[in-house]
């Protein structure tokens, strides 16, 4: 496990001066707070620290020029690397709310301690956050939602679900 954490994923240049079109994973006022990031390939073996030099929206984006990236060629090499910084300098959360990442590897219950599967993945769906859990080998969807994930306890590594019947046969 890495000790950054993930704001963003490069999707494609900008313009002409090397502008990155980023797309948010986290509030997009997010990217005005940081100044020195870590690119990270999608493999995770490549990094490159670098320093926000400016940042503006535009539509559903984040458009970042970064100080040492001059030219949309030069942004190419980056596509699909992600943004990061250290997870020392995460926004602090309120007590409700989860980094998606610290929901990986937690186990489902229900209500009876039973259980219900192992979250492998989770991430923004069109409709909001989805869990992917796996359960004797399958894999199902899961919406994160306060009347179906009911409490979560990330230092025992559990979530209490209730989950709607037929939910995993879909």
């Amino acid at each position: 496990m890495s000790d950054r954490i993930a704001l963003g994923v490069i999707r494609k240049a900008h313009g002409v001066r090397g502008e990155a079109s980023v797309e948010a994973w986290t509030d997009v006022e997010r990217f005005s707070e940081v100044r020195s990031v870590t690119l990270v390939s999608p493999d995770e073996r490549e990094t490159r620290d670098v320093t926000i030099e400016a940042v503006r929206f535009h539509a559903d984006r984040v458009l970042i020029k970064f100080s040492t990236i001059e030219s949309p060629e030069e942004l190419t090499a980056f596509r699909s690397w992600t943004v990061e910084i250290p997870e020392s300098e995460a926004k602090k959360l309120d007590a409700d709310e989860y980094f998606l990442h610290d929901l990986i590897g937690l186990t489902l219950v229900d209500a009876d301690g039973n259980e219900q599967g192992r979250i492998t993945d989770a991430y923004e769906g069109g409709g909001g956050v989805l869990l992917e859990v796996e359960r004797d080998g399958r894999k199902f969807e899961v919406p994160f939602a306060a009347d179906i994930c009911t409490s979560i306890d990330l230092g025992q590594k559990r979530m209490t679900v209730a989950l709607p019947e037929g939910l995993d046969e879909i």
